[in-house]
């Protein structure tokens, strides 16, 4: 009887921390990419569509940052409105440099709301490096 429990208790302890160890293996995948050009928005979302279905259940994120002169194009709606909708299409998130913004002298309630607003691009990008995001810099 002491052995038949043994043996039980073993064998679900196994199954248990087998799973465990198994969920621990999968590495979510999160990605950034830095840019000062609007019209790279779109090879740029592209690859997050293709990165996305490519990793299935491991996509985690997808990033990009734009800084530079081009931030006054985002003031642009019928510029942005593709490029809007392709990036929500594609699950990528899109950041802007606070710094850029101001020596540019565009308004944070002149830009599209699906903007996140960073201070300093190259700042940001360096702490997602931290944390294991993959990046490319254009």
């Amino acid at each position: 009887m002491k052995t038949t429990f043994l043996r039980t208790s073993i064998l679900i302890l196994t199954f248990i921390l087998g799973g465990t160890i198994n969920a621990q293996d999968k590495k979510v995948n999160h990605y950034a990419v830095m840019t000062t050009k609007i019209q790279q928005l779109k090879p740029i979302t592209l690859a997050s569509a293709s990165l996305q279905q490519e990793d299935g259940d491991l996509f985690g994120s997808f990033e990009v940052i734009i800084y530079g002169k081009e931030v006054t194009s985002l003031t642009d709606q019928k510029l942005m409105d593709p490029y809007l909708k392709e990036a929500k299409e594609a699950k990528a998130t899109l950041v802007v440099c606070k710094m850029a913004l101001d020596k540019f002298q565009v308004s944070e309630k002149d830009i599209p709301k699906e903007f996140k607003v960073v201070p300093n691009a190259f700042t940001y990008y360096l702490q997602l490096q931290k944390k294991g995001v993959m990046g490319l810099s254009l």
